[in-house]
């Protein structure tokens, strides 16, 4: 049976109006999730939920 882990990130968004710089920082922290292994999986209120599988 496969297993999985959760990760609840609060949604950021910095501060300013240039709308370039901050899809490049979001697309840069979804990479490095992407890189752990975490796959996006709702939306939950103000939380992003990512979900990996666990190797046992």
């Amino acid at each position: 049976m496969k297993k999985y882990e959760y990760k609840f990130i609060e949604i950021e968004t910095s501060l300013g109006l240039d709308w370039k710089k901050k899809m490049g920082e979001t697309q840069e922290r979804w990479d490095e999730l992407g890189r752990e292994g975490w796959r996006f999986c709702t939306r939950g209120g103000a939380s992003l939920v990512f979900m990996r599988e666990i190797e046992e």
